[in-house]
């Protein structure tokens, strides 16, 4: 740690000091207003030419507008244009009339560029024209031509945009009277198209000094938007496209339209920062915006501003200098004082840090001899400071030319790490270290001799051995245990054969049940085929004996034909229903979004035709729309419904109810009636083919309907499940998947 200054010292630098930042502070001081002021004059001077060029602005526009104004009157003085002019219009075959009009417009026009010249007639129909215009023109100008005929004089149009061309124009319209007096008639109007990019637009972009920013801008009013009337510099083609809000009060345009006059600051269409004079066009509903970059009007004040900026930088640089220079003359002479007693003290702080080390230290000239060593190499050769200094570095190790060699190689390569010695102590007992050593040198980088220490190793060593004993150990286990795993894998590689086998089997299994249930379905629809014919002749053969035989036959006779018909019909609904049965297994489905309430209300529909003598009710509660095979689904509803009517059929208040609801993945739908039930001791029963829980007596029935809707789900991926009572009523669950 460094001594404190001196307190005389610490006071002439504190003045020092003090003087520096007060010179620093008026040089900025005095750099800051020059610059200010240098701000102002620019800023007053561009004030003075916004204002001189906007002047000269607004009288080039109202010079322009009284030339135009000048040119009417020119037009409206003419007593032979008149008169030609009341003729042509009482007359449209008077030639004569209407070349003198036209030869006086076609001069009118040729002379000053106007885009066109209309002649109207008092209705605004356009009578004669020198080009080409719009069908609609009287219509688009027809304020212009009634403020014209109202003030009896020349009007002036506002700008607008043609539809066709999308070019903007002016308009300037003056009525045609017939004659001097106040209430002498008028006789039509004149209408002159002038094309403001002509004449006006470039009189309004000239700029009378060089500038790269600076513009001139016309706008007006509208509602609650500026409209932007001329070409604009920095946006080309714009007239009368670009609307701003009045809500930008920024906007230099948006102030001249409220009413604000002179110099104002603010931010341009394009959002830069600028100078601008405002104002109003006399005798016209246009405001002017004079404007001018910031960056531009300030663009040679930086140049200053650098200028002022490094001359102030500068002074402060030399008033630092000067007190750089006495502050260091100060350290310089209070140091100087201090050298010495800093020597001393660090020599004996560097000698108590060479005493607390444990390790042996020791200092070796360039001679090989020893110059220094702390207590601890005392203590690990067993001899004094004074008999170890001035002797042979290398005679106190067990193996003195390898410590020689040690030595040698540091002064080679300038240090060495972990080189490994034996030092023997005068008793006899020696001490293994690794030794660390580096040269060290003077002032001038001259190499003065080493410095070496010893680390005891005494005790890593046996760190080692155990450590190698317990590696060994480690080893062992290791190889037990990757015998174990061997042995483990082996009798896995044997689980996995019989696994493969096993599933080789019922792969072979599963192959053999699917042809097995291929020639069940093919027998059974081949059965259930071949029998029909036998049994509509039976059924045939019995009807005809009935319709023929009927008045030969008794009561007993005609019933048994009967019962013969009606076993027979049984038999046939019972095949049909098989072979329905039977088609499922071939059957594909034909996935699609299914609206399940429109699909439930075409099933009942069918089942009230079919039981016309039944009053049935159907309570639909919530139904979500599901996934599946619409004409599959619809059959598990008919034969859902159907047994609920037929179950009900002894009930004297039928109620069937149906509905759904959503859980996790599925949709459960159900089908609930309060007929006669079941046991559900026989639920097993109740899904099978040919399965009845009701005699034929008690209710008709093939008992292949429950086992239909069974695999028509099934097909679906989904489930079938029924709750009931006997005499309570039975509730048929089923699920479709949903997912799309």
């Amino acid at each position: 740690m460094s001594n404190p200054l001196p307190p005389h010292i610490k006071n002439n630098l504190f003045i020092t000091i003090v003087i520096f930042i007060a010179a620093s502070v008026l040089v900025a001081i005095i750099g800051y207003n020059f610059y200010q002021n240098q701000k102002k004059y620019i800023s007053a001077s561009s004030q003075k030419q916004l204002m001189a060029i906007a002047d000269l602005q607004v009288r080039e526009i109202s010079n322009w507008r009284n030339e135009r104004i000048g040119d009417a009157q020119v037009i409206i003085n003419n007593d032979v244009f008149t008169k030609s002019t009341i003729k042509y219009l009482n007359d449209p075959s008077a030639s004569e009339a209407k070349n003198i009009i036209l030869s006086s417009l076609k001069a009118t026009q040729k002379s000053y560029q106007y885009k066109n010249i209309l002649l109207l007639d008092r209705n605004k129909k356009v009578r004669l024209a020198l080009h080409k215009f719009v069908a609609d023109y009287s219509l688009i100008h027809s304020s212009v031509i009634d403020e014209a005929i109202k003030k009896r004089g020349i009007v002036f149009g506002d700008f607008y945009r043609e539809n066709k061309n999308g070019s903007v124009y002016l308009t300037m319209a003056f009525p045609i009277i017939n004659a001097l007096g106040k209430n002498a008639p008028i006789i039509g109007t004149i209408v002159i198209v002038l094309d403001p990019t002509l004449r006006l637009y470039p009189s309004i972009k000239e700029w009378p000094l060089p500038t790269s920013t600076g513009e001139t801008l016309l706008v007006r009013r509208e509602s609650n938007e500026i409209v932007y009337l001329n070409e604009l510099r920095h946006d080309k083609n714009k007239p009368l496209t670009i609307r701003l809000p009045l809500s930008e009060a920024d906007l230099p345009a948006v102030k001249a339209v409220l009413g604000q006059k002179g110099i104002v600051e603010g931010r341009d269409y394009r959002k830069k920062n600028v100078l601008a004079a405002i104002g109003s066009v006399p005798d016209s509903p246009w405001f002017f915006v004079v404007k001018i970059d910031g960056e531009e009007i300030y663009a040679s004040l930086r140049l200053r501003y650098w200028v002022t900026l490094s001359f102030v930088v500068i002074g402060i640089l030399i008033f630092g200098i000067i007190v750089a220079y006495i502050w260091r003359d100060q350290q310089a002479r209070f140091y100087r004082k201090q050298y010495e007693t800093e020597y001393k003290r660090a020599f004996l702080y560097a000698r108590g840090l060479i005493e607390t080390s444990l390790d042996p230290l020791v200092t070796i000239s360039a001679e090989g001899k020893i110059m220094d060593v702390n207590k601890s190499t005392e203590l690990v050769t067993g001899l004094s400071r004074e008999k170890l200094i001035g002797s042979r570095f290398s005679d106190y190790f067990t193996e003195p030319e390898k410590a020689a060699g040690g030595y040698k190689l540091a002064f080679e390569k300038g240090l060495i790490r972990d080189y490994p010695l034996s030092i023997r102590n005068i008793s006899g007992q020696a001490t293994d270290v690794l030794y660390n050593a580096s040269v060290y040198k003077n002032e001038s980088g001259e190499v003065q001799g080493i410095f070496a220490a010893a680390r005891d190793i005494t005790e890593l060593k046996r760190i080692e051995k155990e450590l190698k004993k317990a590696h060994d150990e480690l080893e062992l286990r290791v190889e037990e245990r990757t015998n174990e795993l061997q042995k483990t894998n082996e009798y896995l590689q044997e689980e996995i054969r019989e696994r493969k086998v096993a599933e080789k089997l019922i792969d072979l299994r599963t192959r053999l049940l699917e042809e097995t249930n291929k020639e069940l379905e093919s027998f059974s629809y081949s059965v259930s085929h071949d029998l029909r014919a036998p049994l509509r002749a039976v059924d045939g053969y019995a009807r005809m004996i009935l319709r023929d035989q009927a008045d030969k036959l008794d009561h007993d006779a005609r019933r048994k034909f009967e019962l013969i018909r009606s076993n027979t019909q049984m038999m046939g609904k019972l095949i049909d229903d098989l072979l329905s049965f039977s088609r499922l297994g071939r059957m594909e489905i034909n996935m699609t979004r299914l609206d399940m309430e429109g699909l439930i209300n075409d099933v009942w529909k069918e089942l009230q035709i079919i039981n016309p003598e039944r009053k049935l009710d159907l309570n639909i509660t919530n139904v979500p729309a599901g996934n599946g095979d619409r004409t599959l689904i619809k059959q598990v509803y008919s034969n859902l419904f159907s047994n609920a009517v037929k179950f009900t059929k002894n009930r004297k208040n039928t109620s069937i109810e149906t509905g759904g609801y959503v859980k996790g993945q599925e949709n459960i739908y159900y089908v609930k009636d309060n007929g006669v039930g079941f046991d559900m001791d026989y639920y097993d029963k109740l899904f099978g083919v040919f399965q009845r829980l009701h005699s034929a007596d008690e209710f008709e029935g093939t008992g292949v309907g429950l086992a239909i809707v069974q695999r028509i789900i099934h097909k679906h991926g989904g489930r079938v499940w029924a709750e009931g009572k006997a005499e309570e009523g039975a509730t048929f669950y089923f699920t479709l998947s949903r997912k799309d």
